[in-house]
């Protein structure tokens, strides 16, 4: 089931990529709506189901409607759940778990980046700017290890956005990292089966030097530099902010039960960092 929606989503991308047609978009749109729900029906997540089925098809019809301007790309932004356009994400991740809450993350964003990819607005740079700001103070007052993942996620998905529209081919390479790291790696940490995102998962996510996300950046910003050096250099400092995560992560750690820790697997993070250097060089 896994590999056909996969397989089924990517063509879905190329039809995107390839064509300009806004009921084709917004077909694709509709095709992914049901893909979302194919893949939680079996868990129950009918909650989940239910939100974003509603928030997809109402800004589904608002794209019809507004078919032409740039309203077309704020509300592209918000299908996909671009920071500071986020808020509805969490209605929806609320009630959905492991693979269900990669593939939400990952895949089901792709064809989405394709087309927004097609409807840029430069100046919307600085809004993407904006949300990056927000994902760092929101990092505060996340109360669970879950939503500091999905925040940390939508974090580094705003620096791929940004990535995107300077060079293609590299923001590529960062979605074929992310997924194998997302995907394969990922389900591997811990040893239990019914929920592999815990605060050690959340660690490897979080914007600390050489991690997951430190690498997103990276790449992004080699783009960036030749845009803006003062758009660079804010950057950098919302790199900063970002980077005292870890010590909310570790006052957070500190206050909970560690039992559950002990059933992870502590030797696919020591394979996972030297794999970051290797996918940097």
């Amino acid at each position: 089931m896994i590999i056909f929606l996969s397989v089924f989503t990517f063509l879905l991308t190329f039809l995107s990529l390839v064509t300009n047609n806004v009921i084709i978009w917004w077909s694709i749109f509709l095709l992914m709506t049901i893909v979302f729900t194919l893949l939680n029906k079996s868990s129950k997540s009918y909650i989940s189901i239910f939100n974003y089925f509603i928030i997809q098809e109402s800004l589904g019809l608002l794209f019809l409607i507004f078919s032409s301007g740039f309203l077309q790309f704020f509300i592209v932004l918000m299908k996909i759940g671009v920071a500071p356009l986020h808020f509805w994400i969490f209605n929806v991740t609320n009630n959905i778990f492991n693979y269900s809450l990669m593939w939400f993350l990952t895949f089901q964003k792709l064809p989405f980046l394709t087309i927004l990819l097609q409807i840029f607005w430069l100046s919307a740079s600085y809004l993407l700017l904006i949300g990056l700001l927000v994902c760092c103070i929101q990092i505060f007052v996340m109360k669970s290890y879950k939503n500091l993942f999905i925040i940390s996620s939508t974090e580094s998905f705003n620096w791929i956005v940004m990535g995107v529209f300077f060079s293609f081919f590299n923001v590529f390479y960062l979605f074929i990292y992310y997924f194998v790291l997302m995907v394969i790696l990922i389900s591997k940490f811990s040893k239990s089966s019914n929920n592999f995102v815990n605060w050690e998962t959340t660690l490897v996510f979080l914007n600390i030097p050489f991690s997951v996300s430190f690498f997103v950046k990276i790449f992004s910003l080699s783009e960036i530099f030749k845009f803006d050096s003062f758009f660079t250099l804010f950057l950098l400092f919302l790199m900063f902010l970002s980077v005292l995560a870890f010590s909310f992560w570790l006052i957070n750690l500190s206050m909970k039960n560690n039992e559950d820790l002990s059933n992870n697997n502590k030797f696919f993070y020591f394979i996972l960092f030297p794999l970051m250097f290797v996918s940097i060089i």
